[in-house]
């Protein structure tokens, strides 16, 4: 291994007028100068590499990373958007609850007034119910009362997490509530249906009506002094001043059970009505129905006139319960076409 001992002499000759410059390096340190120099050359390589590679797959990640970014703003801004459109559409589904919850009231109302027509009590209840709400007839339409055209405003402010829990509490309260006032409706609803059919029917078999277009009373129900005799008398029934040929009515639904002529009523009908209740019409012109006819509350079953015991053209109507005259006033309670 003599190499090892050898020397080499190296010369650096900077310009003509400078004196050059020698230095001697053993061969090992040389050979070790090499390697060093050939070894961080190649880490130098190395680490270019690495870093160049590093380089593109940062990029990459940067440009996965920044489409991942975007995706997710994305995501979110749909989220978001959806969020906004179900809290809208709740605060639609609690307005939709209220418009449902007035319109559960005025049929409460409806109904009491329906009962009230027909003559059937209601309870207190219903009573203070329809005196705390407004009439149906005079209500505010809801569409009209949220109409953006009747003029809305206000600055418009954040909801808070808090602000829908509150809301969705209060939306699902009413439907509950509605729920419950429905399953309580339908049942009575139902019994007033059958209440009202029945009532219907007591009214279409009671005297209500007036028997005459005339509302002339000229002699009524009572003891009178007699147009004839001028002594004091009975008089069984009601006397409506009117002209002849004007319409006599049934005042309920029955049948008639005479239909004739006698002395003191002259043309005279008298109908059946159900429990036990009878009219009867004298002093006609002319008699318009038969015996056993079936007639209507509001037919036309003759004209008035003056036949029979009469000072002049009128209308004697009686109203008979169970066998007694009772004064017919009482039952004038509308006309035909109100009945």
């Amino acid at each position: 291994m003599k190499w090892r001992h050898k020397k080499f002499t190296f010369m650096v000759i900077p310009d003509a007028n400078s004196s050059v410059m020698r230095f001697q390096l053993s061969a090992v340190i040389l050979v070790i100068g090499l390697i060093t120099t050939i070894a961080i050359l190649a880490i130098s390589i190395t680490a270019f590499l690495l870093y160049r590679g590093n380089t593109n797959q940062i990029g990459q990640l940067k440009q996965q990373l920044s489409s991942a970014t975007g995706d997710y703003e994305q995501i979110i801004k749909s989220k978001d958007e959806h969020i906004d459109e179900l809290q809208t559409d709740l605060v639609d589904l609690s307005e939709q609850a209220q418009k449902i919850n007035t319109r559960v009231n005025d049929i409460e109302v409806l109904e009491s007034q329906l009962k009230e027509m027909v003559g059937i009590e209601t309870n207190d209840s219903s009573k203070s119910k329809e005196s705390d709400k407004p009439s149906p007839d005079n209500k505010t339409d809801d569409a009209e009362q949220f109409s953006m055209d009747s003029g809305t405003g206000g600055e418009e402010l954040p909801i808070t997490e808090e602000d829908m829990g509150l809301l969705v509490e209060q939306t699902r309260s009413q439907f509950l509530s509605l729920d419950e006032q429905i399953q309580f409706m339908k049942p009575e609803l139902e019994q007033t249906k059958i209440d009202v059919a029945k009532q219907q029917k007591i009214i279409a078999v009671t005297p209500t009506i007036w028997p005459a277009d005339s509302r002339k009373i000229t002699s009524t129900y009572g003891i009178r002094k007699d147009p004839f005799t001028r002594r004091a008398t009975y008089h069984a029934g009601l006397d409506l001043g009117g002209n002849t040929g004007d319409a006599i009515y049934a005042t309920a639904d029955g049948t008639v059970i005479e239909a004739g002529r006698s002395t003191s009523h002259g043309n005279n009908v008298l109908i059946s009505h159900a429990n036990g209740i009878r009219t009867h019409y004298s002093h006609m012109s002319e008699i318009l129905t038969t015996v056993g006819a079936k007639v209507t509350k509001g037919d036309i079953i003759g004209e008035i006139g003056s036949t029979g015991r009469s000072t002049g053209p009128h209308l004697h109507y009686e109203v008979i319960i169970k066998g007694e005259h009772v004064d017919p006033q009482p039952y004038l309670k509308a006309t035909r076409r109100s009945n």
